[in-house]
């Protein structure tokens, strides 16, 4: 946010660790809690920072020590595409096992997958691996009960057949009895460790750290009355009456909300930067949500104030019912969930809403004055399309593919109705980008067809080779790598100087059994744009050096792969080259640094099939 130190409403990265701060003893706690247990259960409410702990704060500390090999922290959702259930995948270790860096593969378990990382460290060290957000075990696929049991059951088996392996599973306290009667199938006895709010020192470094060496410091008395303020909560009834209480802690969720606010607006202090902060919050969470699901968003905030506000002024709950909660539809509900407005907790066999915090009952109390205007889905003017755009982007980099899909629709009707073909092209490509995450080939390959032809009418040679080369992906992935090949060559005539055309072609043809003409391919993409993206200069390079590998051009070969790997390549693409490295070397007569090479890409994809073909290779 223009620079800002503060993240604002979503967890840090682990690349932001410089900016996490006011959980330095929890970090250390946890740390020493994942490294002496098997199984370290990190239980909270939604939004108080477990993912941001676990990211910013505690990986970083193990990073550090020698004996310790760590897996990239996983996720349950989204869920596995549809291709990949259909290929006999259990659909919760694929997701697992994607995350935590294992190609899409059948068969592969999740003890096959640690196992291969285990070489890795000395005899007495550990492994540790993660999966965040748990609760998706059991909310994410609810009718897969049998596939649910079956990633507990690979957990504990690789529990029992690799000793050094610790695991932390990151909950909602929402889901953690849940979690308690699942304890049973890993077989291994469970350390809970709960994680709260800031208490009011940890919240003051929180404020103040990020800033320091900014030249933009607040006074120490500043940090203490935002914090206090922060802790105060007002409840206001039908007659009037009002009562302030202090809370012991501080919501991180909205430390963070106000501080990337004052940090945007210098002048939004005290009381009423808080309270503008805020508001600016639920405004956009209630208009997010609107977009979403289609609800006005006049009727979306009058429920939220009707519905979870009492007439005493403190938080009310509602019961989530078959399709609708306190006669609204339950979309909504998960909308404003997902954004941290309201929280859900499961009970008596229910799903129970209210809002997040009780700071933000006078911000909801107060929404009448506040937004006067009518706002998107209010029946008043359309909103600017570009808003549903916008929040379709967001929503696809949070993983919200059924929403990030529909507000790309939304978003593309707008645009034909506006007749903006530019835009509606634009986002007819971001549709298409979703759907083939999602697996979805049939609509991905759809929506780029429309992209191309918008494109194609504007005479913009650029998008249109970008959204040729998007349906070759498409149909590469399909497995169709002729039809691709044409689609890329199609791209490249269009326009020559697309790199990622012509790499593009260039692994269609070698996968079509021409290295020799994938070979000068990769060099033309090269040379299109000399000093060019990295990242696209870096898959040519990693194709040219696969290609001379079966050219038998070793030497070559490990030019293009070593300059490559130093450019820096995604994940899978990075096995490639380093199995492929590995075969050069060996054909250099360097068999020691070619194993090791080989071992690097075992780690990185142990189930990919053309790296187990490489490796068996390199055995004969």
């Amino acid at each position: 946010m223009n620079g800002s130190p503060y993240v604002g409403p979503r967890p840090f990265l682990r690349s932001e660790a410089h900016l996490f701060f006011g959980r330095r003893v929890q970090a250390r706690n946890l740390s020493l809690d994942w490294l002496a247990d098997r199984v370290t259960v990190l239980h909270g409410p939604p939004a108080v920072g477990k993912t941001s702990l676990l990211q910013a704060g505690i990986l970083p500390l193990l990073e550090q020590e020698p004996h310790v090999v760590t897996v990239r922290p996983s996720r349950l959702a989204p869920p596995a595409p549809p291709r990949a259930v259909a290929a006999g995948h259990n659909a919760f270790v694929y997701s697992v096992l994607s995350d935590w860096g294992a190609p899409a593969t059948p068969g592969t378990t999740v003890a096959e997958f640690l196992a291969g990382r285990v070489t890795e460290m000395p005899p007495s060290g550990r492994l540790l691996a993660a999966v965040d957000q748990f609760e998706e075990v059991y909310s994410a696929f609810p009718t897969r009960v049998a596939e649910r049991d079956g990633l507990l059951r690979q957990l504990a088996a690789a529990l029992a057949e690799i000793p050094s392996l610790n695991l932390l599973l990151v909950v909602r306290d929402d889901h953690l009895a849940s979690v308690n009667a699942g304890e049973g199938l890993l077989g291994v006895p469970v350390n809970y460790r709960r994680l709260d709010g800031l208490d009011e020192r940890a919240a003051a470094e929180a404020v103040q750290g990020p800033r320091r060496g900014t030249g933009r410091e607040l006074p120490d008395e500043e940090a203490r009355a935002l914090v206090d303020r922060l802790r105060t909560s007002t409840h206001t009834d039908l007659l009037g009456n009002a009562a302030s209480v202090v809370h012991p802690l501080v919501e991180p969720l909205h430390l963070q909300i106000v501080c990337a606010q004052s940090w945007a607006d210098p002048g939004l202090t005290g009381t009423p930067g808080v309270a503008q902060a805020l508001t600016a919050f639920y405004r956009r969470a209630t208009e997010e949500a609107a977009l979403e699901t289609g609800v006005p968003v006049a009727d979306v905030r009058a429920w939220v104030e009707s519905a979870f506000i009492t007439e005493y002024g403190t938080r009310d709950t509602k019961l989530r019912g078959l399709t609708r909660t306190a006669d609204m539809r339950n979309e909504v509900a998960d909308a404003l969930v997902a954004r941290h407005l309201l929280t859900a907790t499961t009970r008596l066999r229910g799903t129970w809403y209210q809002l997040g915090q009780d700071q933000l009952i006078e911000v909801v109390r107060g929404a009448g004055d506040a937004f006067a205007d009518p706002g998107p889905g209010s029946g008043g003017p359309p909103a600017d399309t570009g808003v549903f755009t916008e929040a379709a982007a967001a929503a696809f980099g949070e993983g919200n593919f059924t929403g990030a899909r529909r507000l790309a629709s939304v978003a593309a009707t707008r645009y034909q109705m506006a007749g903006d073909t530019r835009r509606q092209a634009q986002a007819m490509a971001l549709h298409g980008e979703i759907a083939l995450v999602e697996g979805d080939l049939s609509a991905a390959r759809e929506s780029f067809r429309r992209a191309l032809n918008g494109f194609e009418s504007l005479a913009d040679r650029v998008s249109t080779a970008r959204s040729l080369s998007a349906l070759a992906n498409v149909v590469a992935t399909s497995g169709d790598h002729r039809a691709a090949a044409d689609l890329y060559r199609q791209a490249v005539e269009v326009n020559r100087t697309d790199v990622e055309a012509r790499t593009g072609l260039g692994f269609a043809l070698w996968r079509l059994g021409s290295p020799a003409d994938a070979e000068a391919e990769f060099t033309q993409a090269l040379a299109a744009r000399p000093g060019g993206e990295p990242a696209a200069t870096a898959r040519a390079l990693s194709g040219r050096g696969q290609v001379r590998v079966d050219l038998r051009l070793y030497g070559k070969a490990l030019d293009d792969l070593e300059r490559a790997l130093t450019l820096g390549l995604g994940q899978e693409d990075e096995a490639d080259a380093h199995s492929a490295r590995a075969l050069a070397l060996a054909g250099l007569g360097r068999r020691e640094e070619a194993a090791a090479a080989m071992e690097t890409a075992l780690r990185l994809a142990p189930g990919d099939p053309l790296t187990r073909e490489r490796a068996d290779r390199l055995r004969r």
